[in-house]
């Protein structure tokens, strides 16, 4: 699911579906719904009391949220108890659906309609969407003729499916009847003869996330992609929960007198959704295992509160505003430069004096800052550009830039950075330059690259820049430098943005000690122009008089020199950058205790692996990542990356190794296999929670919960 301010309705939000796919869905739109009879209290959505055969109240509700999605969940489920009031089935399902349908199209909204494998017979199991609905009973027909009225809707998405999950009435589902009857020691019956491929309700959620992003239209099962009989589904809750299974009996659906006739095997084919979703739909197993899972951390006590499954949401990483960044920037606005001012050269000169380098060039993003690096380094097209593999694609992106191919060489399995061992194969007679990323926050090992490339250079008789990435790095040491010093390389660069050390917002460093080098970038960044007297070529235009100050020069008079760019930074940026900056101390202390905190926590933890720091490098940690071995844990990365996100943590994956990337394969022939070291930390690597403003009792969630996850697995 992608991130998104779409407003999404749901009718029945006091039921369980309804509920459960508000609580999944608010932190990526912004919900509101309707009950009928079972007022109730949601955190972060707007609840109002409305019955469905209302059609007036209906509208003018509808047309007060104004969603740009209906998800349609509010339904008689009780199948005895529309077998015995068809009238009342038929007016709830079908007269209900239909009021709901126009009332959405009045705002042009697209309808998802929650329909039921009741509308299968049962007979034969394995039901796709080709075989035709023959409804046992009333209740399948009532959902089945729902279907209809939807089809008459915008974009409609009918999902027929078997849910279990979480009350947040004073109401037992089937899982949650379990659980309470065997935590009581009460012996428990389970029909034997009737299967089917019931589906958790927050896994439910997820998928028809992923659909609404995809836009899906049409009629789809939406199940687990296993099923089991109702007798093994109880035993499995039993076994997940720690209770004894031993309580339950297996009988006959024949040997129990219902109502309405009981449908055998409604086992559902979910290949047409796992398709169009480009994914595999869960088992049956994961998602009773999710379930209980769930149990364990109290996920139906604060549903059944009104505080949903996580509260606030611990990102990955944020920034830190304070009031005095607030009124630096809030001063630039009553001076008279609100760009090319004089906060820029004031960040500069700051960040010079933090790092220890002659020249700071301040741009408008860490993006540019490499474009212009490698342009001011000479890189064309035919020259080669080495970097490692697992980086944003930025590191790599400013090579095509120039024209020039990216190299990848692989990395340290250990620090995660270029290895110096892999950058000496992969330097050539064509190589320009070369990118070491520091990745995380820790340097690369640049005595060992430095000593590399000057090998190299002496051997191929040509010159060879290092660019250092020190996007993650800035407070980091190495050696007895501080990473942006530019002791082992040419240039270095950093990013300010949000999610780094400091924040402008968006913007830049280019950092030399290099005349020759600073000039150049300050040109590039604005368009290659220049107006400084030394670097004029046009004498006798710019000086009429023959002089060669600047009181000498035509007043109007500047050069285009090169192709440069508008990378420029505004004052508004950098106020806030050197407001940043007087608290970078404070953020490094922070981010430490943090990180002290985590190696400690997770130190023993199965199936984890911490970050490993070199003796060489003080790293003022960006990320802290930790491996997990997916398999023994019994969950795939997408699986853990949902369960904490729905538990209020965020995590990230950095990164996708950027040799894999179609563009790079589909223009300069990398592939699969290249890198080894990269791949294999590519498919373990997930970022947790790190930033300044996190308190301890985030740090402690998030060590908590990742923990659980991992001990308990499936």
């Amino acid at each position: 699911m992608t991130s998104t301010n779409k407003r999404l309705f749901i009718t029945g939000i006091s039921g369980l579906l309804g509920n459960n796919l508000a609580q999944v869905l608010k932190t990526e739109y912004e919900v509101s719904g309707i009950f009928h009879e079972h007022p109730v209290l949601m955190e972060g959505v707007h609840c109002r009391c409305c019955d469905i055969l209302d059609e007036d109240l209906l509208t003018r509700i509808v047309a007060e949220a104004c969603p740009d999605i209906v998800i349609h969940c509010a339904s008689w489920t009780d199948i005895d108890r529309c077998e015995r009031d068809p009238a009342g089935a038929a007016m709830r399902n079908v007269q209900g659906t239909r009021n709901v349908v126009r009332a959405a199209s009045q705002v042009a909204s697209k309808v998802v309609y929650i329909s039921s494998d009741s509308v299968y017979s049962g007979g034969n199991g394995s039901y796709s969407e080709l075989d035709p609905p023959r409804p046992l009973n009333c209740y399948g027909s009532s959902k089945l003729a729902g279907e209809q009225e939807v089809l008459l809707a915008r974009d409609p998405l009918i999902l027929r499916t078997n849910i279990f999950g979480w009350n947040i009435q004073d109401k037992a589902s089937l899982g949650e009847w379990v659980i309470r009857a065997l935590a009581a020691g009460r012996r428990l019956h389970g029909f034997s003869d009737v299967r089917f491929s019931s589906i958790y309700t927050m896994v439910l959620a997820e998928i028809l996330g992923d659909a609404l992003t995809k836009n899906l239209v049409g009629c789809y099962n939406c199940a687990s992609s296993t099923a089991m009989t109702k007798y093994a589904f109880i035993r499995e809750i039993a076994r997940g929960c720690g209770l004894d299974d031993r309580l339950v009996e297996p009988i006959s659906v024949d040997d129990h007198s219902f109502a309405a006739r009981r449908c055998k095997d409604l086992s559902l084919s979910v290949d047409r959704i796992a398709q169009a979703l480009s994914q595999s739909m869960p088992t049956l197993e994961h998602s009773i295992a999710r379930f209980c899972l769930d149990w364990h951390d109290g996920v139906a006590e604060r549903i059944r509160q009104g505080q949903g499954l996580s509260g606030k949401l611990i990102a990955y990483g944020r920034q830190s505003i304070n009031a005095q960044d607030i009124a630096s920037v809030v001063e630039v606005f009553s001076s008279t430069h609100l760009t090319q001012g004089r906060k820029i050269p004031e960040l500069e000169a700051t960040l010079c004096g933090r790092v220890g380098a002659r020249h700071a060039v301040a741009v408008s993003s860490g993006t540019a800052a490499l474009h212009l690096a490698c342009l001011a380094a000479g890189v064309g097209p035919g020259d080669e550009v080495v970097t490692s593999p697992i980086t944003f694609v930025a590191s790599a992106n400013c090579a095509a830039y120039c024209g020039a191919r990216p190299v990848f060489a692989d990395i340290d399995p250990r620090t995660y950075n270029l290895a110096p061992e892999h950058l000496a194969a992969r330097i050539s007679e064509k190589t320009r330059a070369v990118i070491p990323v520091h990745f995380a926050g820790q340097s690369c090992d640049m005595a060992a690259i430095r000593q590399v490339v000057a090998e190299a250079e002496a051997r191929l008789n040509r010159r060879i820049m290092i660019i250092e990435d020190a996007c993650h790095a800035l407070g980091s040491r190495y050696r007895d430098s501080e990473v942006g010093s530019c002791r082992y390389s040419d240039m270095a660069v950093m990013s300010f943005h949000p999610v780094k050390h400091i924040t402008t917002g968006e913007g830049g460093v280019v950092y030399t000690n290099d005349d020759l080098l600073r000039n150049a970038l300050a040109r590039l960044r604005s368009h290659g122009i220049t107006n400084t007297p030394g670097e004029l070529l046009n004498r006798t235009d710019a000086f009429p008089g023959g002089g060669i100050s600047r009181g000498d020069m035509n007043p109007w008079y500047y050069e285009q020199q090169m192709l440069g760019f508008n990378y420029r930074i505004t004052d508004l940026q950098c106020a806030l950058g050197c407001s940043q900056l007087s608290r970078l101390e404070s953020f490094r202390k922070r981010r430490r205790q943090l990180v002290d905190f985590y190696n400690q926590s997770f130190q023993g933890v199965p199936h984890l692996l911490r970050p490993f720091e070199a003796e060489t490098c003080d790293s003022n940690f960006h990320l802290y990542v930790l491996l997990f071995d997916f398999v023994r844990i019994g969950l795939d990365r997408r699986q853990v990356i949902l369960s904490l996100r729905h538990r209020g943590i965020q995590t990230q994956v950095h990164y996708i190794p950027v040799h894999t990337q179609p563009y790079y394969r589909q223009t300069f022939g990398t592939a699969w296999g290249d890198c080894p070291e990269a791949e294999q930390y590519y498919r373990q690597c997930l970022s947790i929670p790190l930033y300044p403003a996190m308190t301890d009792e985030d740090a402690r969630k998030v060590v908590r919960e990742i923990t659980t996850l991992v001990t308990r697995g499936r």
